[in-house]
């Protein structure tokens, strides 16, 4: 008996008026109908409500989310008033959303966030995966939709469990839209001392058992996924995470990138944290990022 999948009930949307902030429309009305999902359009005003600033927000969210509704999605216009990143967090929190959607950056929209730092907040603090997409103006609608279309899915592990925290949301996301998953486990080669120290045949016979041992545990991982109607394959790359990621993303026409913000250390030694870091500034295409449930409940009790 095959598992259950990864079900996406809530979506939260935080917009600021921008356009830039409106790339992430797309993905909404491509993601949304595939799992039937609630979405909450939020958006988040300044002072006193009979400001004008904030009557043209009210009106610009509720414009959207009956956009959206004639794209067949269950789109709820939510209007808050204070600092953007936390009402985003204490929503996310009080909906229990199953995934924020949000741009990385956006420029002065209506309610002028500044959304490269919103979205690092929320990055760093919510409970919810993020995904984030990278801002860019569209020429038309179909250009923009055309790019949300997820045919390809990047999920790099590192070897621990923690890593694996984004697998059933790319499991998921690849069931319903018929995406290929590629595993990719990147070798973190040891500094010049410990190689001079193994020596030449035993430094070879080291970096072997590292790529054999990564094949070994990505072959296990994709026997467990349960994407029978996507292709799912791997491979083990030596050299820095970050940039073997962002290379291969880029040469493998990958889609999205699903990954976790934190891990231990596991076969390759990555620290998931700064790792995810580097692929978000350095990607062009969406990532999700997903916080292990043991690396909240840790920051909670610090």
């Amino acid at each position: 008996m095959s598992k259950k999948l990864l079900q996406i009930d809530q979506i939260l949307v935080p917009l600021d008026g921008s356009r830039e902030a409106e790339g992430v429309l797309p993905f909404v009305r491509a993601l949304a109908p595939k799992f039937s999902s609630r979405v909450f359009i939020l958006g988040v005003g300044v002072g006193q409500r009979s400001r004008r600033v904030n009557r043209l927000l009210d009106e610009y969210i509720n414009r959207i989310a009956n956009e959206l509704h004639s794209h067949g999605v269950k789109a709820e216009p939510v209007i808050l008033y204070g600092n953007a990143a936390d009402k985003i967090l204490d929503f996310t929190a009080e909906k229990e959303a199953d995934l924020v959607i949000m741009a990385t950056h956006g420029r002065s929209g209506i309610t002028r966030w500044w959304m490269g730092s919103v979205a690092e907040k929320v990055i760093s603090e919510a409970t919810a995966p993020v995904l984030l997409v990278r801002s860019k103006r569209s020429k038309t609608a179909q250009t923009s939709d055309k790019r949300a279309v997820i045919h390809k899915i990047l999920a790099p592990l590192d070897g621990s469990d923690i890593g694996e925290v984004a697998l059933p949301y790319a499991e998921a996301i690849a069931a319903k839209s018929t995406a290929a998953v590629n595993l990719l486990q990147v070798i973190s080669p040891p500094g010049t001392v410990e190689a001079n120290l193994l020596g030449g045949p035993d430094w070879s016979k080291f970096v072997k058992a590292m790529h054999d041992a990564g094949e070994n545990y990505l072959k296990s991982v994709s026997e467990r996924l349960n994407c029978r109607e996507a292709k799912v394959t791997y491979e083990v790359l030596t050299g820095d995470p970050a940039d073997k990621i962002v290379e291969y993303a880029a040469a493998n026409g990958v889609s999205l990138i699903a990954m976790s913000t934190h891990g231990r250390t596991g076969i390759a030694r990555w620290v998931l944290g700064s790792v995810a870091d580097k692929v978000l500034h350095g990607a062009r295409i969406p990532i999700l990022l997903v916080r292990s449930p043991k690396m909240i409940v840790a920051k909670s009790i610090h």
